[in-house]
């Protein structure tokens, strides 16, 4: 038996509407877990689902040790969901992921027992991105502002990034005010830079082959995530962070 990482994980999978894929994420990413860690949590979040969703998610939770369901009761959106699992994360190293898995477990694994020492947050880089071509677009217009806007933040860091790892001790100096999806995740880069914390970057394939048409792409969110991306440009200015 191969001798498990001595490292304590939290990993959360939050979703909405998600019964099609959530039996095989819990059951997959648990099992990773139970195999490979000593110390782990499954943390589950439900962002207000009109389907069974949460049901499965209790169900799995009461079968299994060490699974934890935080369930939104209004829906929130997939950046503010993993915020919120993320803060309620216990344990030394914190990973979320999405309920189709996009991050393979075995990549998760990989990367733990690989994860330097000094690194405080680890950014995941797609090395495919096959996705709609509105979302493509989409993509590149967000690329684009936040090279214009944050020059100094984006060197060295890959925008289009999917997954984090963070460790979980500095989750509470970086905690961003942003709640679109748009941009919740470069708010905490960013953040995680301005206070000097070690930010690496590693490239990993994308495990699902494209990118769900209703993803990130609502005319809404953009809205959202460009008022966002505004604000924080003005507080970094005011050096207000």
């Amino acid at each position: 038996m191969a001798m498990k990482l001595n490292r304590s994980v939290s990993v959360v999978l939050a979703g909405y509407n998600e019964e099609e894929n959530i039996d095989r994420a819990m059951r997959e990413t648990y099992d990773t877990l139970v195999e490979n860690f000593e110390t782990f949590e499954l943390i589950l979040v439900d962002d207000a689902s009109t389907d069974n969703t949460l049901d499965h998610m209790i169900e799995f939770s009461e079968k299994n040790s060490n699974v934890v369901v935080l369930p939104n009761y209004v829906n929130l959106n997939f950046g503010a969901s993993v915020l919120r699992g993320i803060c309620f994360a216990r344990n030394d190293i914190v990973v979320y992921n999405a309920c189709d898995l996009p991050l393979s477990n075995t990549d998760m694994v990989q990367l733990l027992k690989n994860m330097n020492e000094t690194t405080d947050v680890l950014v995941l880089e797609r090395t495919e991105y096959k996705t709609t071509k509105w979302r493509r677009i989409t993509s590149n217009v967000n690329r684009l502002l936040l090279k214009i806007l944050f020059p100094r933040l984006t060197k060295g860091t890959p925008v289009l990034n999917f997954v984090q790892i963070y460790k979980k001790d500095i989750i509470k100096q970086i905690l961003p005010l942003a709640r679109s999806p748009i941009f919740v995740w470069p708010e905490l880069i960013f953040r995680a830079k301005l206070k000097g914390y070690n930010v690496d970057n590693v490239k990993v394939k994308c495990n699902v082959e494209n990118v769900r048409k209703g993803a990130f792409g609502h005319p809404h969110d953009i809205i959202w995530g460009i008022y966002e991306m505004l604000r924080f440009r003005i507080r970094v200015w005011n050096k207000n962070y």
